[in-house]
C-alpha cells in the first residue's frame, strides 16, 4: 500500500474514504468517469470512453505494480466519486516528472473532493524521491481547477492559444501547469 487510508467530512458533512484504487474498484470507477467526461472540462469525450471492466482492472493494475505512479479514489458509500492518477515520464531524461490527471463525479464536484484527492497525491509525490516535478493540463475556462491547482502549489508554466477545440466548435487554452518540490 502505497498511502494510508484516510477519512473525511465533505462540505455537505458527508463521510468519505481516499485510499488507494484496487482491482476491485474497476466498474464503480468506469461509471465515476462517464459522470466527469459528460462535463466537456477532460479532451476526451464519453463515446471516446469505452472501457471494459477487464480494460479498467488492467490500467487500474499498471499503477498497482509501478512504485512510481499511483492512483487514489475518493469513496462515498461504497462508490467511487472521484479519482486522481499520477504517472511517472517513462523516458530517462523525464522520468524526474509526473504527471498528474483527476476528475469529479458530477454530483460531487464543489464538495472539497478534487482537494483531499490532489493533498493525498501531493504528499505521496513529495515523499517518492524519484518525482522532482508533477505537471498538469488543465482548460483555460476551467476557472475553479486553476484557482484549486494554485492552491496547491502549482504555477502557471505555458499557455497554448485554442490548442482544445470543444464539442460545438469553440475554441480553449490548454494550460500547464507544474509543482516543483521545495
Amino acid at each position: 500500500m502505497k498511502i494510508k487510508q484516510t477519512t473525511h467530512i465533505t462540505k455537505a458533512n458527508k463521510e468519505v474514504i481516499i485510499r488507494e484504487a484496487s482491482l476491485s474498484d474497476a466498474p464503480s470507477m468506469i461509471e465515476c468517469i462517464k459522470s466527469y467526461l459528460a462535463s466537456g472540462m477532460i479532451p476526451l469525450t464519453p463515446q471516446e470512453f469505452q472501457n471494459t471492466i477487464k480494460d479498467q482492472e488492467e490500467w487500474i493494475n499498471k499503477f498497482l505494480l509501478s512504485e512510481n505512479n499511483l492512483l487514489v479514489v475518493a469513496e462515498y458509500d461504497g462508490e467511487i466519486i472521484g479519482n486522481i492518477d499520477i504517472t511517472q515520464q517513462p523516458r530517462q531524461m523525464l522520468c524526474h516528472t509526473a504527471f498528474l490527471g483527476m476528475g469529479i463525479h458530477s454530483d460531487w464536484q464543489n464538495q472539497g473532493i478534487g482537494s483531499l484527492l490532489l493533498k493525498s497525491a501531493i504528499d505521496w509525490s513529495d515523499s517518492n524521491p524519484n518525482i522532482e516535478q508533477l505537471w498538469l493540463m488543465v482548460f483555460g475556462n476551467n476557472k475553479m481547477g486553476i484557482k484549486i491547482y494554485e492552491k496547491m502549489g502549482f504555477v502557471e508554466d505555458g499557455r497554448q492559444q485554442n490548442f482544445i477545440k470543444d464539442l460545438n466548435g469553440g475554441y480553449i487554452d490548454n494550460v500547464i501547469m507544474t509543482r516543483r518540490k521545495s
